[in-house]
């Protein structure tokens, strides 16, 4: 499944559920319907779990496996119809920005640091200037 919204991934999501349970007669396991739309098992996985978080759909184990099927498939509609780009490059991309502010806040500080290192060092030059000089 190519990048997409998850308002579209959500109804072929669902979609798939509705054939394979049309198909077999039975709530399908999660793995026919990763298969059945091509997508990796984690994807899969990924998508379930926001649909349950939505209450769009259930589950039931069965020896062992995850079985799904549709709850209340009109809360699909609650899902916003904005294009979701990568949360991965998202977050890389607010990563690198936080990197690049700390850096910058770090020259700030440094810079400052060697500033004071410099008045420090200056005063302390006068005051042992002035403490040598002969007293007449």
């Amino acid at each position: 499944m190519e990048e997409k919204n998850l308002y579209a991934q959500a109804h072929l999501f669902v979609a798939a559920i509705r054939v394979l349970e049309h198909q077999q007669a039975a709530p399908p396991a999660l793995e026919s319907v990763c298969g059945l739309l091509s997508i990796s098992l984690e994807e899969g996985n990924r998508l379930c779990r926001k649909l349950l978080d939505l209450e769009v759909i259930g589950l039931v184990e069965k020896t062992g496996d995850i079985h799904l099927f549709i709850k209340d498939h009109v809360k699909l509609e609650q899902i916003p119809l904005q294009q979701t780009s990568s949360s991965l490059a998202d977050e890389l991309m607010r990563f690198k920005k936080e990197k690049e502010a700390d850096r910058k806040s770090l020259e700030t500080l440094r810079a400052q640091q060697e500033e004071k290192k410099k008045k420090l060092h200056e005063a302390l030059a006068r005051k042992l200037k002035d403490g040598l000089k002969p007293s007449g």
